[in-house]
């Protein structure tokens, strides 16, 4: 259910949330560097664009999903002291983005992967902000995810804040991942310089993700999430 954006807008001010946030790989965030935006799996596919994979794409179309950008209202590595799970690129959003009279907003009450396949959408989607502000405390912030609905083109930059990507601290081989994924990142901004001004480097202190991604993602996820796809591992 498409949500007012000025009253969204007004609720979400009042409860402190001042970015909106999406997390990827860094194969992905090259693409939609490259396109000048943020853009759902569909559009990507249509493009005959790159992406990484996701195990999540079936339910994406079974549930219709898969045309949506999806975005969180805090930065879901910082908020956990853990790795986000699509990613070790974060784009940050101003919150004006969702003023924007083109933006059709949908919010979730639980990651897709989760709904029921006979669930009807008033199960799945807050129906108005008046009941997400009623609600807002019931359902973990995670669950929440904002959705742009259908966009069919690029969520442009316009209000793009900053690009996040993580240090995990691991070789594979000889091959630095932190000095390899930044490479990848300084090369698709060289001729947008106010994208690369915008590149920040995160260097976690008492946080799990660097332990987890040493201990708990494997090799070919870790190639995955971040180097980009014309690296000579990830054509492996």
């Amino acid at each position: 259910m498409k949500l007012d954006n000025e009253k969204l807008y007004a609720f979400l001010k009042s409860k402190g949330i001042l970015n909106l946030f999406h997390a990827n790989t860094v194969a992905t965030s090259i693409t939609f560097i490259e396109e000048g935006g943020l853009l759902s799996r569909h559009d990507v596919e249509e493009r005959d664009l790159y992406q990484t994979p996701q195990t999540s794409d079936d339910i994406d179309k079974l549930f219709d999903v898969f045309g949506d950008v999806f975005l969180d209202t805090a930065d879901l590595h910082r908020h956990f002291s853990r790795q986000n799970y699509y990613g070790p690129v974060l784009f940050k959003f101003n919150l004006e983005l969702i003023l924007d009279d083109e933006m059709e907003i949908w919010v979730t009450k639980d990651n897709p992967i989760h709904w029921d396949r006979r669930s009807e959408s008033e199960e799945n989607y807050f129906q108005s902000v008046k009941m997400l502000s009623k609600e807002w405390d019931k359902y973990d912030l995670q669950r929440k995810m904002f959705t742009i609905r259908k966009p069919g083109k690029p969520i442009i930059f316009d209000y793009l804040e900053e690009i996040i990507l993580d240090n995990p601290r691991v070789k594979i081989g000889d091959v630095s991942l932190k000095k390899e994924s930044r490479i990848a990142l300084k090369k698709v901004t060289e001729r947008k310089p106010r994208l690369k001004e915008l590149l920040s480097w995160r260097e976690c202190g008492h946080c799990f993700c660097q332990d987890n991604y040493f201990n708990q993602v494997r090799t070919p996820e870790l190639i995955q999430k971040f180097l980009p796809a014309y690296h000579a591992e990830f054509e492996k």
